[in-house]
């Protein structure tokens, strides 16, 4: 079986070293998406653990359409019957860039239709009245990918977070911020600006080995051609892999005390409470706590929460505090410009990671090697 997890630009390689960890063949990696084998096994577990990950699809092909009937055609050659059961809900979704087939109602339409008929040739009637079955289209230029989604809700729904703050770091983002870093369990990590608390809560859950998506369910739950113990054993696999890592050594502070409550919120319900420091503290006030640490932050910037004068404002007082750490590792996440211009040093490496549709540079500024 083809299966494909998508992922947020810019962390293609490190979904990449996820699923080959899982133990599967990856084969493409494009932009925005790995490309890999594996069983129905992979399908949960890949769900279950993927941190990095939107979503896993099952690959069903890909086909070029250079008309409506091209794409019914292409459709109906695909065995359906294989995945949806009789009484399942068909759920179409399109995506159509630069395309001939440029009216996305008409494409779900007519890809739902040729479902139907096809699946018609084995169930005389469908009614439509069970769980949902999701399929994913993708029409670029004149070419489709066809997907079942196997996932629903994306994934950086780990299910801890429900308390909204201002312009909130998704939690697939700040996953992808830590496996980047030098962070390793027994280091110390601070995150000086950690809003609702994801930077903190993802490092305690890397810590612990916690799954990201054992305590949910998805889409795939109920499709019938994943036996139920295939889903049984993944959750019980990801739960066994946990460990008992208990120092507390990371640190989450952040100058409003709602935004301090949130994070404890949140961490009480990752089950990583007994792992985080969270205080409220300015960023001028960040103390040592070793010779050698990690900092990784997303401090604000000017499309989220403040202006260009306060951003500047912010981010000296940031290089100020920061200058202090010189033999700490700093991960600094921004979409401001001339970001090394105002921080006053070029970064030893940079990597473009996109926040939705903002673009965004992954800022690394590597310490010693602890002695």
């Amino acid at each position: 079986m083809i299966l494909t997890a998508s992922c947020i630009f810019g962390v293609e390689s490190i979904l990449s070293t996820e699923i080959k960890k899982l133990g599967y063949e990856v084969i493409k990696v494009d932009n925005g998406r790995v490309t890999y084998i594996g069983d129905e096994s992979a399908i949960a577990r890949s769900n279950i653990n993927l941190r990095t990950a939107g979503r896993v699809f099952i690959n069903l092909g890909s086909f070029d359409v250079f008309s409506f009937d091209d794409l019914f055609d292409n459709v109906y050659k695909i065995d359906w019957d294989n995945y949806i059961e009789q009484d399942m809900q068909i759920v179409v979704k399109v995506s159509s860039l630069k395309s001939k087939l440029t009216s996305v109602p008409t494409c779900q339409s007519i890809i739902k239709k040729s479902i139907v008929n096809k699946l018609k040739k084995k169930y005389s009637i469908l009614p439509e009245s069970g769980d949902r079955v999701l399929i994913s289209v993708y029409i670029l230029k004149d070419k489709v990918d066809l997907f079942i989604d196997t996932t629903g809700t994306s994934l950086h729904k780990r299910g801890y977070r429900i308390k909204n703050y201002i312009a909130p770091l998704s939690e697939t983002i700040a996953a992808s911020l830590v496996l980047l870093s030098y962070y390793r369990s027994g280091r110390i990590l601070f995150d000086p600006f950690c809003g609702s608390g994801t930077i903190p809560i993802e490092t305690a859950m890397i810590a612990k080995n916690i799954a990201p998506g054992g305590n949910r369910k998805f889409a795939s739950n109920s499709y019938s051609f994943i036996d139920k113990a295939i889903w049984t054993q993944a959750y019980e696999q990801a739960y066994d892999l946990e460990n008992n890592y208990n120092e507390k050594i990371i640190y989450g502070s952040d100058i409003l005390s709602e935004a301090i409550e949130m994070s404890k919120f949140h961490a009480k319900r990752a089950n990583v409470a007994s792992l985080i420091n969270f205080n409220v503290s300015d960023v001028t006030l960040l103390e040592k706590k070793d010779d050698y640490g990690i900092i990784i932050c997303n401090p604000p910037y000017g499309e989220r929460m403040l202006d260009a004068i306060e951003t500047n404002e912010l981010y000296n007082k940031m290089k100020i505090s920061f200058n202090k750490f010189d033999t700490w590792s700093k991960y600094i996440y921004t979409a401001v410009d001339r970001f090394e211009y105002i921080y006053g040093k070029r970064a030893d490496k940079r990597r473009k990671i996109f926040n939705g549709k903002i673009n965004c540079t992954y800022y690394q500024y590597f310490g010693p090697k602890p002695l």
